[in-house]
């Protein structure tokens, strides 16, 4: 560690000499002060401490590189945190000393400009959704330490940057708000979603997130580490997962857990559904046996009995997934050490060890959910059709699923049952109680069974979050047929979203319903912490509207009190897709023309004409709902 803290000097050094350099064979006036400038900058920080904004914003992303390059694999995803808020003093000698907004906004112009360029020396394979690396945050707004509203003139002065700059991928915004959330700052960010075809930032939800984390203080008792004070400057990491600052460095998509596989092996008694393709010698085996077994689902006569089989499949995934991920922990504390980047976590010097060792003090394992939805969807339409409306035998739905639900020559049924599946069981997104009461019981179930669980090479506690990333996509390649009507090769759900189509009452029951499973709130509600969180690293929540439903000042208004509603009922995090499926259909036809646009994808923005095209399709079905 010690001999990682004279990088920074030595790496401002050169770049000194380089300015200076340049600034001797510069025969323009400004052009010479502004490297005569740079250089001077450069010769004191990060070495010494930052005096104004210029030389504050030179030290943090001289910082920032050399966290990149320490940890280079798989690739941070890399947080500046509250840039409003620590910026902000620097900002304000700046100011003082004569700095107008609009030179501020050309050296935050640079930043920015930077963060593009982060990655161009890492080979990354292309149309596959992640076309912003691996992800550069910042968060703004939010609640201050005393309960307050924080956003301040640097908050605004950031927004305007993004609405000036849109579209560029890099840094990722990400806006908190909360029930207190100053109408200035609403009527702005409603403003920016209106006039964006993409996506201009992330919204973040402070009592829901704020719950989270002190949901992880308690399982891991690590309370003192995640003091009441420390929560309230939560930043997020990635594309939206909440961590602490200062003492944290946890995983956040480290593992994933498809939580379907548990529904096909309670439908098999532990077995595979379909045959198994050899990827490389294209030999078909049979069924494999994956879990344990838990009786044959032919034979159940009770719904308890089914969930009794699924609770224990779930309990087997979430065991296998960790210790699978005790190999990979194992490997990386032994052979990529970040000796820089453990300078800077609380925890590291103190113990002599390194992050990777768990050095710092707050290390957490996050197993990120995937296919919830669907997983809900497909268990609520095996009680209905199965259990309750006798609509078929497990014999048959277990048949259809193996058929891809396409019916043998000379039978009929199948297409009829995936019918009933699609159309009349009862679906996660609509704000039903018998509905959202069983999604919850999914979410309690593998939550409970991630806490149970630490590494053994560096004692890091698991914790759950949910966000799919790319694997509701390509997972839906390789899962069977499932339940609630999905065929094969179709996409799963995404994160924490009710599956396409689902949510056919309106955007107000979807949050609803996710901030049932969520948690909900305790019967006084009169304070963010009377709210719940089950998952402290966040929950990805897309939403598709059309333009139309911004297209007045009446819609406006009920925009801002839907999102004022999300943050009394909703979820952790929002992103919001402003698009146009007629537009979207035309970019895939000339997408020369379209190069700018950006889209959500799940928790990360993409350029749309990149992402291919599965995921492009996949977008421009996502229902766009039209009003209120």
């Amino acid at each position: 560690m010690l001999i990682a803290c004279e990088m920074p000097k030595e790496l401002a050094e050169a770049y000194a000499a380089d300015c200076a350099a340049l600034a001797s064979n510069c025969e323009e006036p400004r052009r010479r002060a502004e490297l005569e400038t740079m250089a001077a900058t450069l010769r004191r920080v990060p070495w010494e401490p930052a005096r104004d904004f210029r030389e504050a914003l030179q030290a943090l992303w001289l910082n920032h590189m050399l966290v990149m390059v320490d940890e280079n694999y798989p690739g941070p995803g890399v947080s500046f945190g509250r840039i409003d808020q620590y910026l902000l003093p620097y900002w304000e000698v700046s100011k003082g000393e004569g700095m107008s907004r609009e030179e501020a906004k050309e050296l935050l112009g640079c930043f920015w400009f930077h963060c593009n360029t982060a990655y161009d020396a890492q080979i990354r394979t292309g149309n596959n959704g992640i076309t912003a690396g691996f992800g550069q945050l910042f968060n703004i707004g939010g609640l201050g330490r005393d309960g307050r509203d924080a956003s301040n003139e640097l908050t605004y002065l950031f927004l305007e940057l993004i609405d000036e700059m849109s579209p560029i991928l890099e840094p990722k915004p990400n806006v908190r708000l909360h029930r207190e959330s100053p109408e200035a700052l609403l009527d702005k960010v409603v403003s920016m979603i209106e006039s964006s075809q993409g996506a201009p930032f992330l919204l973040n939800f402070d009592e829901r997130s704020m719950a989270g984390l002190m949901r992880e203080a308690r399982e891991a008792a690590v309370g003192k580490l995640i003091d009441l004070g420390g929560v309230y400057d939560y930043a997020s990491v990635g594309c939206l997962e909440n961590t602490m600052v200062g003492n944290d460095r946890s995983g956040t998509v480290d593992c994933n857990i498809n939580l379907l596989k548990a529904v096909e092996l309670a439908l098999t008694g532990g077995e595979d559904l379909l045959p198994t393709t050899d990827s490389m010698s294209g030999k078909t085996s049979m069924p494999r046996r994956e879990g344990p077994a838990t009786g044959d689902a032919l034979n159940f006569t009770s719904w308890d009995e089914f969930w009794a089989a699924y609770v224990a499949q779930t309990r087997f995934i979430v065991s296998r997934i960790v210790e699978l991920y005790e190999r990979s922990e194992s490997i990386r504390a032994r052979y990529f050490p970040t000796p820089y980047l453990s300078t800077m976590v609380k925890g590291c010097v103190e113990k002599g060890l390194d992050i990777t060792q768990g050095g710092a003090e707050l290390g957490f394992v996050t197993l990120e959910a995937v296919t919830f939805a669907t997983t809900v969807d497909s268990l609520l339409a095996i009680k209905y059709l199965v259990f309750e409306k006798k609509e078929c035998t497990m014999e048959t739905l277990v048949a259809a699923l193996r058929a891809n639900w396409v019916s043998p020559t000379g039978k009929e049924g199948y297409e009829a049952l995936r019918a009933k599946a699609r159309n009349k069981a009862p679906k996660y997104g609509r704000d039903e109680e018998g509905a959202d009461a069983l999604a919850k019981a999914v979410m309690d179930l593998w939550c409970e069974e991630t806490w149970k669980h630490q590494t053994k090479s560096t004692l890091r506690q698991f914790r759950p979050g949910m966000l799919s990333w790319n694997y509701w996509a390509g997972d839906g390649y390789i899962m069977a047929a499932s339940p609630d009507g999905r065929e094969k090769g179709q996409f799963l759900s995404n994160a924490i979203c009710p599956s396409n189509g689902a949510d056919i009452k309106g955007p107000t029951s979807n949050a609803n319903s996710v901030g049932a499973v969520l948690g909900g709130r305790s019967a006084e509600g009169a304070d963010w912490e009377d709210y719940l969180s089950a998952l402290p690293n966040g929950a990805s929540h897309t939403m598709t509207f059309n333009p139309s439903i911004l297209r007045d000042a009446e819609h406006r208004a009920k925009f801002k009190a839907f999102l004022r509603g999300y943050a009394e009922n909703g979820g952790t995090a929002l992103q919001i897709n402003m698009l146009d499926p007629a537009m979207l259909r035309d970019a895939q036809a000339r997408p020369q023309e379209y190069r700018h646009l950006l889209v959500r994808v799940t928790g990360y923005n993409a350029y749309f004409t990149t992402i291919g095209r599965e995921l492009q399709d996949e977008v421009i079905a996502r229902v766009s709902h039209g009003h209120f």
